[in-house]
């Protein structure tokens, strides 16, 4: 027995109704090809990889997490949490692949090989194989185990019960069969590590096989890395303490639809100023004389982050000269700061730069709670005061 669908009343209804709005605004922004797009799906990915991973407490700066995306070295990440991003860039990567495959087919392998690649760089964590023991999860602040997972002799049972109710339930808005998944297999808690990461990448497989809008424009994982202390309150409220699928998953399905219509918001926004942030640096660019192709790394910048000259390159396909030439251009012009020497150079935005974003950002709207009892389901559930995340980057 897995945890069931629970009904959905008419404010779910409705909020499922707004978010496909949401979702159209960005199919609509997307159809005419302009030239941040991919900048932009780049951030959002790179997001979604950064926050999956802080929820584990791999923390990363927005830099390394764009450098993962991109396949770079990190600027400041540790060995050890670069090993986990990377092998979290490599299965979410795969998963992106798998979004308009017509040969995909959903089984086990599929689950172990995605877990192989997130972990396979650490072989005593038996990537890609079921846990052979029983599983607690601790709360370490507390020093108390909060979740116990079902015995090791029914995960795999377990498991292709799972694959099954995904493949046959077809019906309903994907957001909740993703969420319903998701909630599975982590109160499942299949293999010895990485159960949450796995979780919240099959929620986006899920998502991004709709090929409603892009995966990178659907996942909630940078939500849910913002989330956290709300996302565990909500898991233990639903799991209470052990394997219990006949729980009401109702209060879980309302957090992760309120996850996917903040997030919507949040990339609307984003679609809505990246194009105003851009015609304000085209302009820029055309009035300090520098070339065309410099606007995509003064975006980055404006953006906060800071750029290394093979960022540029890659950026813009031009040789290493060329680049070094453009970039000190640009610092000419007062719209870069570069810091550090030669090699280790980066470069970031000056104040003109900071100062079009404040405000272009200043001219939107705010995040919306959809659910306007969300926070007395919450503390009733949890017993704790949920935040909304107002602060958003990238």
């Amino acid at each position: 027995m897995l945890f069931q669908t629970p009904e959905l009343d008419t404010v779910d209804l409705a909020v499922i109704g707004q978010i496909d709005q949401f979702r159209n605004t960005m199919r609509f922004a997307l159809r005419e090809p302009r030239r941040w797009t991919g900048q932009l799906r780049r951030n959002l990915l790179a997001k979604a990889i950064q926050g999956s991973n802080s929820i584990e407490g791999y923390d990363v700066t927005d830099e390394d997490a764009v450098a993962a995306v991109e396949e770079e070295e990190p600027l400041t990440a540790d060995e050890a949490t670069w090993a986990e991003i990377r092998g979290y860039r490599s299965a979410m990567s795969y998963v992106l692949q798998l979004a308009d495959d017509p040969d995909f087919s959903l089984d086990q392998t599929l689950i172990r090989s995605l877990h192989y690649m997130m972990l396979s760089h650490d072989l005593s964590k038996s990537p890609g194989r079921y846990r052979s023991k029983p599983v607690f999860v601790v709360d370490e602040a507390r020093g108390r185990v909060v979740y116990e997972g079902p015995e090791a002799e029914i995960v795999p049972e377990l498991t292709e019960e799972l694959v099954q109710a995904i493949r046959k339930d077809t019906d309903g808005p994907s957001f909740v069969r993703a969420a319903m998944a998701h909630l599975n297999l982590v109160m499942i808690h299949p293999f010895r590590d990485g159960n949450g990461r796995m979780a919240r990448c099959l929620q986006t497989l899920i998502l991004a096989r709709e090929q409603i809008v892009a995966p990178e424009f659907s996942s909630v994982e940078e939500f849910l890395g913002r989330s956290t202390p709300d996302y565990y309150a909500i898991l233990a409220a639903v799991g209470a303490g052990s394997w219990n699928p006949g729980n009401d998953a109702t209060p879980w399905v309302k957090f992760i639809l309120r996850a996917h219509h903040i997030q919507a918001q949040v990339v609307v926004r984003r679609l809505k100023e990246a194009s105003a942030i851009w015609s304000e640096l085209d302009s820029i660019a055309t009035e300090k004389g520098l070339p065309e192709r410099s606007v995509a790394a003064l975006f980055d910048a404006s953006l906060g982050l800071r750029l290394r000259r093979s960022n540029y390159i890659k950026l813009t396909d031009v040789e290493d000269r060329t680049a070094t030439r453009d970039l000190q251009a640009m610092t000419d012009a007062g719209l870069l700061v570069a810091k550090g020497e030669r090699r280790g150079r980066v470069y970031a935005a000056a104040e003109p730069l900071l100062h079009i974003r404040r405000s272009v950002r200043s001219s939107q709207p705010g995040i919306v709670d959809p659910y306007g009892d969300i926070s007395s389901l919450l503390r009733n559930q949890s017993a704790r005061e949920p935040e909304l995340p107002l602060e958003w980057n990238l």
